[in-house]
């Protein structure tokens, strides 16, 4: 019986494998090379055609379709657009605002909750204390109390960074490095009611 399998699975295998050994040799046999004049021809006919930022630029591109299409502006605006939101997040970094993700709701300092999310973080020194708070826009949802903290996981290359690590089931810590000095705050997860 074991043979009989095993000659089975060797004939079937053996039709999975039929290859035509013949098309692989003559598999570029027929085709005819194309001239660079051809290449470019084929390019230009199927690349869009910029119209005009206008209405009459929209009107055609409506109705001619792929024809017409690609709208002209000037490819320094992208690159503009991009250094500034480049500019806006370095900005951001040198006045202490980073972004981190809370997978767990948390208590805040006054009892509040801070659902799970993702939060803009920023330092604010409120009754002498410094607080570490919560934004979603403008919206604040809660702050902690933060400490000096000595992080011995830092990176060495690392010079400004936020993060969350877990102390244990019921306990995070955030820690809240500046180019100045480095602070932690704990949050108690929210268990539930």
């Amino acid at each position: 019986m074991f043979c009989l399998a095993s000659s089975f699975y060797i004939t079937a295998s053996a039709e999975y494998l039929d290859v035509d050994y013949n098309f692989i040799d003559n598999a570029f046999n027929g085709i005819k090379p194309v001239t660079d004049k051809e290449f470019n021809d084929t390019i230009n006919r199927l690349t869009p055609q910029p119209v005009e930022n206008t209405f009459g630029g929209k009107l055609k591109a409506f109705l001619f379709g792929r024809k017409y299409g690609a709208e002209q502006t000037p490819k320094t605006n992208d690159i503009q657009k991009d250094i500034g939101g480049e500019r806006q997040a370095i900005q951001e970094i040198k006045n202490g605002i980073y972004f981190i993700r809370i997978s767990a709701p948390i208590i805040s300092s006054n009892g509040d909750i801070i659902p799970l999310g993702d939060y803009k973080i920023k330092e604010k020194k409120q009754d002498e204390q410094d607080m570490l708070v919560f934004y979603q826009g403008a919206k604040e949802y809660g702050s902690l109390k933060l400490n000096l903290y000595d992080d011995t996981a830092k990176n060495e290359n690392d010079i400004a960074y936020s993060r969350v690590d877990i102390v244990n089931d019921s306990v995070i810590r955030i820690v809240y490095s500046t180019v100045k000095e480095t602070k932690c705050a704990y949050a108690k997860v929210f268990q539930g009611k």
